[in-house]
């Protein structure tokens, strides 16, 4: 019984931790082949309206089970109207001891990685975020999709 109590409370924590995120952009790019080639950058082209909120952008990748390595590497690349950058790297864990990691649908496992989190701007207008795989595979087969969800939320500490 304690623990149902426990899990019950970690639930509605994590309904009302939620609960003021509204997704901005999200966009998704399908790979028919199952293939992701190394030179294909993905773009991704959120805008940025409101100042005074909290972004934070996120990567889901969907890939098949029967992908051969641990991990997979990618570069992400923020590009701000005026021209600044932010360059950041991030490795997916793809499998652990276990197995496979991600949500399971059919063959297919799902993954999120926040890139940025409690992210501000200065700016409004059209940004492009970037992906791009950093293996050493021309293609990297079992990468069902790629897509980068952008959402906001008011700022806790008032001004």
């Amino acid at each position: 019984m304690k623990h149902l109590i426990s899990l019950w409370i970690l639930v509605l924590i994590g309904f009302s931790s939620c609960e003021n995120k509204k997704i901005t952009y999200e966009k998704t790019v399908n790979f028919p082949n199952y293939q992701w080639n190394r030179f294909n950058t993905l773009e991704f082209t959120p805008e940025i309206k409101k100042l005074k909120k909290i972004h934070e952008f996120t990567i889901v990748l969907r890939y098949q089970e029967g992908y051969p390595y641990e991990t997979l590497p990618v570069n992400t690349v923020l590009t701000y109207p005026d021209g600044q950058k932010n360059i950041l790297r991030y490795v997916f864990a793809i499998k652990n001891e276990q197995g496979y990691i991600g949500l399971k649908e059919g063959n297919t496992r799902q993954l999120e990685a926040v890139i940025y989190t409690d992210k501000t701007f200065a700016e409004k207008g059209v940004y492009t975020f970037s992906i791009q795989q950093l293996t050493q595979y021309y293609d990297l087969n079992y990468i069902v999709s790629v897509g980068c969800k952008v959402s906001s939320h008011s700022s806790k500490t008032k001004k």
